[in-house]
């Protein structure tokens, strides 16, 4: 194909300098011979020898400079057109391997004109694929590391039920609901996870009170408060004004702080739920007292299923989705989200841009 491209774009040049050269010899010979002609008959000279050496000479002239051009064009073309064939291949080289999944090629862009841009358009299309893959790659790797606890608990009690090593009572069972509740709650963080991800597109934007959401939400969870015997205080500030932004996205991320926080206070520690205007955004917080997020695990809790060690207890332990959902959903529209861990009080937030409505 290359060897192809390369030959047909110098046979295309080739026969524009030869229509050139025949037109332009042409005319010029014509011009020639007819002023050879004046001068030939106002100084009352006999042209008919003399016409013929003239002619044969402006051919010889004619022939010899269009060569030279000729050669020189295609030489010059030549040197061209293998600019443009060469980063073509190349580029028919790269989209061949990044068919075959090879995402890690990539090829030189030099300058700035069009085929530069291309190269350089393929070089990041190929770099954005290698990052998909490996957090494909990363992705079912979380997935069978989350699945394997649980589906080994499970697969041992049944195999000693079954043998009659474990006896059916309530304790067992209560252990193999347990280990079932974690199955769920992976299952409905990862549908969550790909509900956002197929409607990311698809966010409906109206103008929202994010403090009317957060009243409303936080009443929903004030039975489960109770039962966990959480002290809630909320905290809102009259001044926010409203966003643009998709009501249910908004409920979402809050609904995953809160649980956050249901999951990580201990019993008898104070849940507060706050809304306000830092600089051109609107902040939804949620803090809790407790246990401190280790320095080195706080960069880290909005990575999809990252967890930190205290966090993979059997009884509190999440599948580390709900902090990644609420940075998505925050920077989807145009915000972003953060935590801080100090002094026995963990706050985790997002924000959305104020003053879009």
């Amino acid at each position: 194909m290359r060897h192809s491209l390369l030959w047909r774009l110098l046979g295309a040049q080739l026969l524009v300098i030869a229509i050139a050269v025949v037109v332009s010899g042409a005319m010029i010979a014509n011009l020639a011979t007819q002023s050879f002609m004046q001068i030939m008959v106002r100084y009352h000279i006999d042209p008919t020898v003399d016409e013929r050496q003239f002619l044969a000479t402006l051919d010889h002239v004619l022939l010899t400079s269009s060569l030279a051009a000729a050669a020189v064009a295609m030489l010059l073309g030549w040197v061209l057109v293998r600019r443009v064939v060469r980063p073509i291949g190349e580029m028919m080289v790269l989209s061949e391997r990044i068919a075959e999944g090879d995402y890690a090629r990539r090829i030189t862009a030099q300058g700035s004109d069009e085929i530069a841009r291309l190269a350089e358009s393929l070089n990041r299309m190929a770099a954005a694929l290698q990052r998909v893959e490996a957090l494909r790659r990363e992705l079912v790797a979380n997935i069978a590391h989350e699945l394997r606890t649980p589906l080994s608990t499970l697969q041992g009690y049944l195999e000693a039920l079954r043998d009659g090593i474990t006896p059916a009572d309530p304790a067992t069972l209560a252990s193999l609901h347990e280990e079932a509740l974690r199955l769920v709650r992976l299952v409905h963080a990862l549908h969550q996870l790909s509900q956002f991800d197929a409607r990311i597109s698809r966010v409906r934007q109206v103008p929202l009170d994010v403090t009317v959401l957060a009243r409303s939400v936080v009443a929903t969870y004030r039975p489960e408060f109770d039962r966990q015997s959480l002290a809630v205080r909320e905290d809102y500030d009259p001044a926010c004004p409203q966003v643009h932004a998709d009501p249910d996205l908004v409920g979402q991320a809050l609904r995953a702080l809160l649980d956050n926080a249901l999951r990580y206070a201990p019993g008898g520690a104070e849940i507060v739920v706050r809304t306000s205007r830092v600089e051109e955004t609107v902040r939804v917080a949620v803090e809790n007292t407790g246990s401190e997020i280790p320095a080195d695990d706080l960069p880290h809790i909005f990575e999809r299923f990252y967890r930190g060690e205290k966090s993979r207890s059997r009884e509190t332990g999440g599948a580390g989705i709900g902090l990644a959902l609420v940075l998505e959903i925050a920077r989807t529209h145009g915000g972003d989200a953060g935590a801080t861990s100090s002094g026995g009080t963990t706050t985790v937030w997002f924000s959305l841009p104020a003053g879009t409505v």
